[in-house]
């Protein structure tokens, strides 16, 4: 029988809220999660609590104890381990679109762009960071491997909490928002090694952020 609709929405929702709590840290490591109590905490049944607490296992954010779930939280090496995913992944997607005989649609990075030239207008960090994981989803999906998208898809979002973290870590943006437009003008002309190199520069970036932020958690 297929899961209701008002229970899977509930269960994405505590998902979500879970996951931001614990990457940013307002959620301890080692901290002990009932179902009973966040049902309570939620006012909602067990069933979308239990799907929820599944999926941020699956994740690593947290992993089945004797009473409950135990925090795992998000440690330096985990960090590395996946920005050495990430950068993995999008090397790749730049070699398919660079060496690729189809014409590449550049909307979806475009689109991505223009939403994060808003979001620095307004000075709104949330909004910047979805609109700039935005533009490396394209990216990745621009790159037409199926197999690859559906891996980067079950990363995509712990990258969209650790956007908030990484990026509330600077006081101007600009800098972030010129990596992005010279990835694009330097996918446009084709030269992987140029683009691999500004995509690699600007992960490193975002990664040393990510680590400088776990630092002060801790």
């Amino acid at each position: 029988m297929a899961t209701p609709l008002r229970m899977r929405l509930l269960g994405q929702q505590i998902v979500d809220d879970l996951r931001r709590r614990i990457i940013h840290g307002d959620i301890a490591h080692g901290a002990r999660l009932v179902e009973t109590e966040i049902a309570d905490e939620y006012e909602v049944s067990r069933g979308p609590v239990r799907d929820a607490l599944t999926l941020l296992a699956t994740e690593g954010l947290v992993y089945k104890g004797r009473q409950g779930y135990i925090v795992r939280g998000l440690g330096e090496q985990d960090v590395r381990d996946m920005y050495e995913v990430r950068v993995a992944f999008e090397e790749i997607a730049v070699e398919h679109i660079v060496s690729s005989d189809a014409s590449v649609s550049w909307e979806g990075m475009e689109s991505a762009l223009a939403g994060m030239e808003s979001a620095l207008g307004q000075d709104d960090i949330g909004a910047y960071a979805q609109s700039d994981l935005t533009f490396h989803d394209e990216l990745i999906k621009d790159s037409g491997n199926q197999r690859m998208i559906g891996f980067w898809h079950t990363l995509m979002p712990t990258f969209s909490v650790m956007l908030e973290v990484t990026n509330a870590q600077d006081v101007d943006l600009t800098p972030s928002f010129d990596d992005h437009v010279a990835i694009l003008q330097s996918l446009r002309k084709g030269t992987s090694v140029d683009v691999q190199t500004l995509v690699n520069r600007h992960l490193d970036g975002s990664l040393r952020r990510m680590m400088r932020a776990l630092q002060q958690q801790n």
